[in-house]
């Protein structure tokens, strides 16, 4: 069993805080989440690479991404 179980997920305070992300944009945040979620310290490290991978989109995508998802 994993240490993290389940994820608490609070649709509204999602949607408040995410509404002006597009669908893959989304889909990138959502990812990072569980990821964050599942470490240790809920905690991802500021690794283009590393965050490119865990959202499964390439290092050129990720830059524009990172643009819209980081703040």
């Amino acid at each position: 069993m994993a240490e993290f179980p389940a994820l608490p997920f609070y649709t509204d305070s999602y949607l408040a805080d995410t509404r002006h992300l597009d669908t893959e944009e989304h889909g990138a945040y959502f990812l990072m989440l569980i990821c964050m979620w599942r470490t240790r310290g809920c905690f991802l490290p500021n690794d283009d690479k590393y965050l490119s991978r865990i959202v499964g989109v390439s290092p050129s995508k990720w830059k524009r991404l990172k643009i819209v998802l980081l703040p």
